[in-house]
């Protein structure tokens, strides 16, 4: 599930975005003021943020600004009940993404984080990548040494990062030489054993992500 961090003092408002972002496919972690939310931003590395502006501690604007001055890229959609135009360009400027005035078509919301992520290109650090030479993988300063089989899982997979290839699809991709099982259940095989060597913590992915009922997918 993909990770988006919501940091919004309205708990009620919190739980009911967790529950209707789950049945999208999505992984809400919530921060009720701006110093839970930024240590939890350098934890969960979300996807996305969606920031109040009217918060305790300090303004929304001042958390966008923070973040850009510090050179954090996260796509940011602030959500406020503030709604007057100089306040959807001011947060614009400071490097949001998008604004959406409270109260909110919880659909529409769905469709701005999705937008959002669709034109947000992956991050893939100059430390991290696919070595198609050697056939090593490179994350965040580790390399990782692959076999036959895990580089060709990872070569389609990183080839378009975050795009979900469903079973029949690595299938297909990988058995031209007929290497795999005529049976699409030994991919999951394959990639657990991969997650194994390359996730610091197997049970919780941060890239080979499961989409549930629908494949895999990979990100930086």
């Amino acid at each position: 599930m993909r990770k988006i961090l919501l940091i919004d003092d309205d708990e009620t408002l919190a739980m009911l975005l967790k529950a209707l972002l789950e049945q999208h496919g999505y992984d809400l972690h919530w921060g009720d003021r701006p110093s839970k939310g930024m240590a939890l931003l350098k934890s969960v590395r979300p996807e996305l943020l969606l920031l109040d502006v009217m918060l305790p501690e300090k303004n929304g604007f001042d958390v966008v600004k923070e973040l850009r001055e510090q050179g954090d890229t996260t796509p940011i959609i602030m959500l406020t009940a503030r709604g007057a135009a100089p306040d959807r360009i001011g947060g614009l400027k400071l490097g949001a993404d998008d604004y959406l005035a409270k109260p909110f078509d919880h659909l529409e919301l769905v469709a701005r984080v999705e937008a959002v992520l669709r034109r947000t290109p992956a991050a893939e650090s100059p430390s991290n990548g696919l070595d198609r030479e050697r056939r090593t993988l490179r994350l965040g300063g580790t390399e990782f040494a692959l076999t036959s089989m895990e580089y060709r899982l990872l070569d389609a997979l990183t080839s378009a990062p975050g795009r979900v290839y469903s079973r029949t699809e690595l299938m297909g991709l990988l058995d031209e030489a007929g290497a795999l099982e005529s049976f699409d259940r030994a991919i999951d095989s394959h990639m657990s054993r991969l997650r194994n060597k390359i996730e610091a913590d197997p049970r919780n992915p941060r890239h080979l992500m499961t989409s549930r009922g629908m494949g895999y997918r990979f990100q930086w």
